[in-house]
């Protein structure tokens, strides 16, 4: 039973010393901060994204109104266009 504990142990060991060589004793806090820093910018782009979206609802607003307006000026082109003399030959 000692030489089966023992070779359980062995393995374990080889793990363990793999997995300390694959993840280093700093990569748990260099791989949390870099968690940390991309949460930040993730937040930073909604941020960004949140005041893009607020410019475009005003631009796609100023469009709709220029719109309106062209449809006024055009009627009032149409009327002062109606009251000019016949254009002679």
């Amino acid at each position: 039973m000692t030489a089966v504990l023992e070779a359980r142990v062995t393995r374990l060991e080889k793990k363990v010393e793999r997995l300390e060589t694959w993840a280093g004793p700093g990569q748990n806090v260099s791989f949390s901060d870099s968690l940390a820093d991309l949460r930040k910018k993730f937040d930073e782009f909604g941020k960004v994204q949140a005041k893009h979206t607020k410019m475009i609802d005003n631009l796609t607003a100023d469009v709709a109104t220029l719109k309106s307006d062209m449809v006024e000026v055009k009627g009032t082109l149409g009327e002062i266009l109606d009251r000019l003399p016949p254009r002679r030959e």
